[in-house]
C-alpha cells in the first residue's frame, strides 16, 4: 500500500482533476487519499456545490477517501490554508507522498524556493519592503528574486505559491511525507475551475467533464442546490455593518489598525465590491479583503488559527478507501468522524471546531435555490462509491 495525498478544493471537480489523479497513480501511488475544503474555500465564499456532491465527483474519478479539511483554514490566507492542511495528511498516519499540481513541475525548483524563503536575509528583506507599504505577496516575492531569481517566479503562479507552502509546512514538522509536482495541463479542452464556475451559474451547463460527474451535477440542479454566493450580499453586508472597531479588530487577518480603514469602507460602502474599492490597495489586495469579510459572516476570529485542526471528518470512500481507514484505525494522530455521534470524542477546542464547520454548512444552505434548514452537517452521511 503506497498511499498518496492530494489537497484539494474541487470548486468544482474538472479534468484537470482527473489527469492529476491519474498521473498521481502513474507514479505508483496505489491508494488515493483528498483532504478537500468543506463548505468554504479559500476565495472566500462557499463553494459552488456541496460538500458531498464533490466528494462523490472525487471517487468516481479516481480518489479512494475524501476527508475534510475544515473552516476556518478551507478560507484562510495560503500559508495557513497549507499549514493545516499537512497537519491532517500527517495525522492520518499513512500518507507517503503529498502530490500537488504544478504550474512548473519541478520539484527541486519549489524546494529552492521553500528553502530561500527561510534565509535570514530574505526575511529582513521582506520585513523592509513591508515596512514601506508592500503587500505580503509582493515583498516575499521581491526578497526572494534578489537571492535566486528562478525560484521567485514559482511564487507569480498561484498552484506553485501554494506548493512551496506546503512544502514549507512539510519540513516544519519534520515530515516524513514525500511531496511530488505534477506538471498541470493546460489549454484547450481544460477550463479551470474559475471559468467553470461562471458557466455553470450562467449556463446551467452539465455537460462539461464525463458522464459521472456531469449527471452528478445535473442531480445538485435539479434539486436546487447549486449554490449562488451574491445571494448572500446583503447578508454579509448586514454583518459588517452592525460590527464595532473593536469587533473587526477581531477577525482573522486583520493587523496594524487595518480595522479602522475597513470601518471607514463599511461605513461608505454600498456594496462589497465598494468596500474593496474603497479599501484596496498595495497593503491589503482585495482577496484579502473579500476572505476577512466573508469570516465577518461566518463569526470566526483570528484566535481560531491559534491551534490546528483536532480531528479528521471522513466525508466518503470506495473499497479501497475502506481499506485505508482499517489502517487508520492504528495509525492516525487524530479522532475520525464519520457520523455526529462520533463528536463524543472531542475535546472543547474539536466541538468548537465542528460548530464553526455546521454553522458554515448552514449558511452555504442559504444560498441555494432550494433553501435546506439547518442541521444537515449533524445529519451528514458517508458517501459510499
Amino acid at each position: 500500500m503506497k498511499i498518496a495525498g492530494i489537497i484539494a478544493e474541487y470548486n468544482p471537480f474538472h479534468a484537470g482533476h482527473i489527469s492529476h489523479i491519474e498521473q498521481t497513480r502513474a507514479k505508483g501511488a496505489t491508494h488515493i487519499v483528498v483532504i478537500m475544503s468543506g463548505s468554504t474555500v479559500q476565495r472566500g465564499e462557499f463553494s459552488i456545490l456541496r460538500k458531498e456532491a464533490r466528494a462523490r465527483m472525487a471517487l468516481k474519478n479516481g480518489a479512494d477517501l475524501v476527508v475534510c479539511l475544515p473552516t476556518p483554514w478551507s478560507c484562510a490566507r495560503a500559508n495557513d490554508f497549507c499549514r493545516a492542511a499537512v497537519h491532517i495528511a500527517e495525522a492520518l498516519g499513512c500518507v507517503d507522498m503529498l502530490s500537488f499540481g504544478s504550474e512548473c513541475g519541478d520539484i527541486d525548483l519549489l524546494k529552492c524556493a521553500a528553502a530561500c524563503l527561510r534565509d535570514g536575509g530574505v526575511l529582513d528583506a521582506m520585513k523592509g519592503k513591508i515596512g514601506e507599504g508592500v503587500s505580503f505577496a509582493a515583498a516575499r516575492q521581491n526578497a526572494l528574486a534578489q537571492v535566486n531569481f528562478a525560484a521567485s517566479q514559482c511564487l507569480r503562479r498561484p498552484n506553485d505559491t501554494l506548493n512551496v507552502e506546503y512544502i514549507t509546512a512539510l519540513e516544519a514538522v519534520g515530515s516524513k511525507i514525500e511531496p511530488l509536482a505534477i506538471p498541470r495541463i493546460e489549454g484547450e479542452g481544460y477550463k479551470s475551475a474559475s471559468e467553470l464556475r461562471i458557466i455553470i451559474q450562467k449556463a446551467k451547463l452539465v455537460e462539461y467533464c464525463n458522464e459521472s460527474t456531469d449527471q452528478i451535477l445535473q442531480e445538485e440542479i435539479s434539486s436546487g442546490f447549486l449554490v449562488d454566493n451574491q445571494a448572500l450580499e446583503i447578508a454579509i453586508l448586514a454583518r459588517l455593518r452592525s460590527m464595532t472597531v473593536t469587533e473587526l479588530a477581531q477577525l482573522p487577518d486583520i493587523s496594524e489598525g487595518m480595522e479602522h480603514l475597513l470601518y471607514r469602507a463599511i461605513r461608505q460602502g454600498r456594496s462589497l465590491r465598494e468596500i474593496i474599492f474603497s479599501a484596496v490597495g498595495k497593503r491589503y489586495p482585495a482577496s484579502r479583503l473579500r476572505r476577512i469579510m466573508f469570516h465577518a459572516l461566518l463569526h470566526t476570529t483570528s484566535g481560531e488559527f491559534i491551534a490546528l485542526p483536532s480531528y479528521i471528518q471522513v466525508l466518503g470512500c470506495n473499497e479501497a478507501g475502506h481499506a485505508v481507514l482499517q489502517h487508520m484505525k492504528k495509525s492516525a494522530a487524530l479522532p475520525i468522524l464519520h457520523r455526529h455521534a462520533d463528536t463524543n470524542k472531542l475535546d472543547n477546542q474539536g466541538l468548537q471546531l465542528y460548530n464553526t464547520e455546521c454553522r458554515a454548512t448552514d449558511l452555504q444552505a442559504l444560498a441555494m435555490q432550494n433553501v435546506l434548514p439547518c442541521g444537515t452537517e449533524e445529519k451528514r452521511k458517508i458517501v459510499v462509491v
